[in-house]
This record gives C-alpha cells, sequence and structure tokens, in this order.
C-alpha cells in the first residue's frame, strides 16, 4: 500500500512539472510573438515630402588681382639674382606709392634656372657623338599676386607698372573678397523657396508638415553675369589708363529638404 502511495506521489509530481515546463514554454512563445510584431520598424522609412529650392545673389566686384611675373637673365646666379631683386624692389616701392598694403602683396612662386647651349657636332659616323651642355647663363624668376581693394585703379595700377619696366602682367580679374556672406544670403533664399513649395505641395495633398528629416545643399558655381575683364592694348602710350567694368558676380546656392508628413 505504501509503495502505491509513493508511486502515485512521484506521478502526481511529474505531471505537476509538465504543466509548469508547458506553461512556462507558452509564455515564451507569446512574448516572442508579441516582439516580433515590432521588429524593424525603427527601420522603417517615414512618409516625407521632398522638395528643392534655389537661390541667387547678385554681388558687385570687390577686389581686382593682378599677376606680375618678374624675369631677369645673367651672365652669373649671382647677377640675375641681383638684377631681379632690383626689379623687385622697384615694384614693391611703386605698390606702396599706390597704397596698397603688404598683406595684399603674395610671393606666388620664385625660382633660378641655369640656361643651356647645345653645341651642334658635325656627324660623320653612326652612332653620332654626343657633346655635353654647357651653361652659359642664369634666369631668375619671382611671381606677386597684388589685391587691388580700390577697384577702380586696377587699370592705373598695371600702368603704372609698365611704366617702371613690367612687361608680363595678367589681369586684372575681379572677384568678392568676402563670399561666404553672399553664399548665406543665397541659402536662405533657398530655403524659404523650398519651404513655400512644401507648403504648397502639403496644402495639395491633404497632409500636416512635421519636422525636417533631411537637408542637403549645392552652392555650385559661381559666374560673373557681366565681363569681368577687358584687354588694354598700349598701356604704356594710352593718355589715361580706363576704368575696366567689374561686372557682377551671381552666387547660386541650390538646397534640398526632406520634410516628415502627418
Amino acid at each position: 500500500m505504501e509503495t502505491f502511495l509513493n508511486e502515485k506521489k512521484i506521478k502526481n509530481s511529474i505531471f505537476a512539472l509538465i504543466i509548469v515546463i508547458s506553461l512556462l514554454t507558452v509564455v515564451k512563445l507569446y512574448n516572442e510573438i508579441k516582439s516580433s510584431a515590432y521588429v524593424g520598424r525603427g527601420n522603417q522609412p517615414a512618409n516625407v515630402i521632398s522638395v528643392s529650392g534655389t537661390g541667387d545673389i547678385l554681388a558687385v566686384s570687390d577686389i581686382a588681382s593682378l599677376t606680375v611675373n618678374l624675369n631677369k637673365e645673367g651672365k652669373t646666379a649671382k647677377e640675375a639674382q641681383t638684377l631681379l631683386n632690383e626689379s623687385i624692389t622697384k615694384t614693391l616701392a611703386y605698390l606702396k606709392e599706390q597704397k596698397i598694403e603688404d598683406k595684399d602683396i603674395k610671393s606666388e612662386y620664385g625660382g633660378l634656372s641655369p640656361k643651356y647651349s647645345y653645341g651642334q657636332v658635325a656627324c660623320l659616323v653612326y652612332p653620332c657623338p654626343t657633346q655635353e651642355p654647357k651653361i652659359i647663363g642664369y634666369t631668375a624668376m619671382q611671381s606677386i599676386t597684388i589685391k587691388i581693394r580700390v577697384v577702380d585703379n586696377a587699370s592705373i595700377v598695371r600702368t603704372g607698372l609698365t611704366a617702371i619696366g613690367v612687361t608680363d602682367i595678367s589681369g586684372p580679374t575681379f572677384s568678392i573678397d568676402d563670399e561666404e556672406a553672399f553664399k548665406d544670403q543665397a541659402r536662405s533664399k533657398a530655403i524659404i523657396d523650398a519651404k513655400a513649395k512644401a507648403e504648397v505641395l502639403s496644402k495639395e495633398l491633404g497632409v500636416t508638415l512635421g519636422k525636417v528629416v533631411s537637408f542637403s545643399e549645392n552652392t555650385g558655381n559661381n559666374y560673373g553675369v557681366y565681363a569681368k575683364t577687358m584687354a588694354v592694348d598700349s598701356l604704356v602710350s594710352a593718355p589715361e589708363a580706363p576704368v575696366l567694368p567689374k561686372g557682377e558676380n551671381k552666387i547660386t546656392s541650390n538646397v534640398s529638404i526632406a520634410y516628415e508628413i502627418r
């Protein structure tokens, strides 16, 4: 009798354990199914409206730039460099007379190179004999960029440089000194343009604009609206240096904005 009761208790315990394990399995399975309903929801793209906007700003050029190339030749390196130094000194003195500050005069590159002579040798046999090149002199060079803040004086400065013997001059070219301020203005106009388009589109679709979810900008290439430079011939003989047209630069900003919609 006692053995029978012990076996019954063991069977009941096993049955209870099976029930507990089954319940735990059901609960775990339920939680997994419930959580799977949210898997990937955070990665789903929100409903958005994407629009683009453009802003243009016309800015008058306020800087004129000249590039001066000074070259002097001599039989020796010292002679070439001495002649170049004299030319540089004369050029800087003239620029100082024109009230151009040191910060607006920049040395771009310079150098000293030998000049070679390749003598011709009578060639009666093959292969022809070679002759070592011979150094016959040196060339010293210096390039200087000049920034002229009174842009209407650009042609006057150029004429004066030719008068002191400077013949290799490039420019003037006209530009804007503080272009970032104009870029900011162009960007603001582009954003206003894009936002206005988004508001019209949202009304037509019957939705409400939410927060901005993405933004990008392309400033593109700014370009001159009018002629920025003009070639002037015979500057030395001209009785009066002409005022060159500096023109305007068109600064453009293109933006793309995506708004969340509800």
